[in-house]
């Protein structure tokens, strides 16, 4: 069998593992691209922001907490309303007199919209360390060049049956 089975594989001089290498440099570029070019602000809001303070937290008839009574400034004068435990992150009541931005509209209330992707800095910082991390191994290997790349193929290294 020419050019086939493990030992082969074995005297192949390409880096260690190299659809891992080629894998890393794709995934860090991608993870780069996101982090440039990505969309990752919160969404809009429905209505208008404005400032508001939690007055009161009203409990269900079980005694659960179930609703802020938010106290919110608007252009006509202060205005009361129902926030339910639903619309807040991890389904948390804020304890009375905490400041809070909210989503206000004349029919109804919510937290200001909140971004849940990724921060931009971490798809960058990892993307462009992924990106050096493989120029560095990729250097320290030696150049990879079209005799070294048909050599690992042919031997069964890379591609078929690999």
């Amino acid at each position: 069998m020419p050019f086939s089975g493990r030992n082969r594989r074995r005297d192949s001089s390409l880096p260690l593992w190299p659809r891992f290498t080629i894998f890393g440099v794709v995934v860090s570029t991608a993870l780069l691209l996101a982090g440039l070019f990505a969309d990752l602000e919160p969404p809009a809001p429905v209505g208008e922001l404005v400032p508001g303070t939690v007055v009161s937290v009203e409990a269900d008839r079980g005694g659960q907490p179930a609703m802020a009574l938010v106290r919110v400034e608007v252009p006509g004068g202060p205005v009361f309303c129902g926030i339910d435990r639903e619309s807040f992150p991890g389904k948390r009541l804020p304890p009375p007199l905490t400041q809070m931005t909210v989503d206000y509209q004349p029919t109804s209330c919510a937290p200001a919209p909140v971004s849940r992707e990724l921060p931009r800095w971490l798809l960058l910082s990892v993307g462009g360390g992924g990106l050096l991390l493989m120029g560095a191994y990729l250097r320290r290997v030696g150049p990879i060049n079209w005799g070294r790349f048909m050599e690992a193929w042919i031997r069964g290294y890379i591609g078929r049956g690999a």
